[in-house]
């Protein structure tokens, strides 16, 4: 059965799919602002948003928004990525209203008190150091700063503490007034209750943040970035060197992407993959290695990416640079590509099993294409 789909007048979007009785309920609220709204003087604004959003209401304390979630017995989280900020909620169907009622006020009517703004700082830098020991997250995150260097993804979703510690109370009401709006918002529900039930719901607890009509903006599918040739490298005292190194391929609207997935899953996508083979399994040069392509509004990279000890750094990169040449001249095998479908097409298929996994995806189909792609689409 086909999601339905709702534009209201005032801009927000609904999509809604609808699951047998005995599943889950859950609840989406994608909202398209990401760190590729920022600037460098207020980058990490959108991930901070996102972690303020928890920490009271006019209606609600912090400890009574963790409360009530677990009262109910719902896995509520939210997460910030480039293009957009997303919060959700999954319940026992009958508790969905009260998800609808949560996840309204936590997102549209958080207080942004200036304590709670300073002690979320921290938390943040602490999130900051974390993924700063984390070798591999060092790695790819240089490689997208140099790769997209000069475009709305150059910047770093966190914000560094300079960024972050620099925001008041002001910018994050006026960041949260400009773009935590109708038409960056989507409602995205899996659940058993029929369509007309959902658009009510979502009247009654989202359609009053937004009192004017609105447009939708026209989706502009931008040209793939080809970025300049860049090496860096970060010293850290760690036993292994983290090396990535990636290419630039198709945006997310071309349809190359479905291509460029099979081409990660045969070359570097599973154990059976040329580089897992080659580089791991003959030559035991890396405990894993990996390659897969990302796309986005502006283009894409298909990144390599391992660690190893600093003795095999060469002879690891020479394995990868020789399977590229293999797969430039020759290109791939039949049983290597017929494998690789069969694969993904269990994935696609396997996505579909979880309601918040398809909430989401159904979410970010509408932020993209402002339409869903379905199953049968995809495979």
């Amino acid at each position: 059965m086909k999601p339905n789909i709702k534009t209201f007048d005032c801009g927000l979007r609904l999509v809604y799919k609808k699951v047998e009785d005995n599943r889950p309920a859950s609840l989406v609220v994608l909202v398209k602002t990401g760190s590729n709204n920022e600037d460098e003087f207020n980058n990490g604004i959108s991930h901070l948003v996102e972690h303020l959003n928890f920490k009271g209401t006019s209606k609600r304390t912090a400890k009574q928004i963790s409360v009530e979630f677990e009262e109910i017995g719902a896995n509520a989280n939210a997460y910030t990525g480039k293009s957009h900020t997303c919060f959700y909620a999954t319940s026992l169907n009958e508790n969905l209203e009260k998800c609808f009622d949560m996840l309204s006020d936590i997102v549209f009517n958080s207080n942004y008190n200036t304590e709670d703004i300073e002690k979320e700082k921290k938390v943040v830098f602490e999130e900051i150091d974390m993924y700063q020991d984390d070798p591999e997250t060092v790695c790819q995150e240089e490689f997208y700063k140099n790769f997209y260097a000069g475009t709305v993804l150059g910047k770093s979703i966190l914000g560094t503490k300079e960024s972050v510690g620099s925001l008041t109370r002001e910018q994050i009401v006026d960041y949260v007034k400009n773009n935590y709006v109708a038409k960056n918002v989507i409602v995205s529900v899996v659940g058993s209750y029929n369509f007309d039930k959902i658009v009510s719901l979502t009247e009654k607890y989202f359609t009053k943040f937004f009192k004017k009509k609105c447009e939708i903006d026209e989706i502009i599918k931008s040209s793939v970035v080809v970025p300049d040739k860049k090496f860096s490298f970060i010293k850290k005292d760690i036993m292994q060197s983290q090396i990535c190194f990636g290419f630039p391929c198709d945006n997310v609207f071309s349809e190359n992407r479905f291509a460029n997935i099979l081409i990660g899953f045969i070359f570097g996508g599973g154990m059976g993959s040329r580089l897992f083979q080659k580089v791991r399994e003959e030559n035991g040069l890396v405990y894993t290695i990996s390659s897969l392509p990302e796309t986005n509004e502006i283009g894409g990279d298909f990144i390599i990416s391992f660690g190893t000890n600093k003795a095999s750094e060469l002879k690891a990169i020479e394995l990868i640079k020789s399977e590229i040449d293999k797969v430039v001249s020759e290109g791939f095998t039949e049983e290597e590509l017929l494998r690789a479908k069969t694969f993904c097409k269990s994935m696609v298929v396997s996505s579909t099993e979880l309601g918040l996994d398809i909430a989401k995806s159904n979410a970010s189909n509408i932020a993209l294409f402002n339409n869903v792609i379905s199953i049968e689409q995809k495979l």
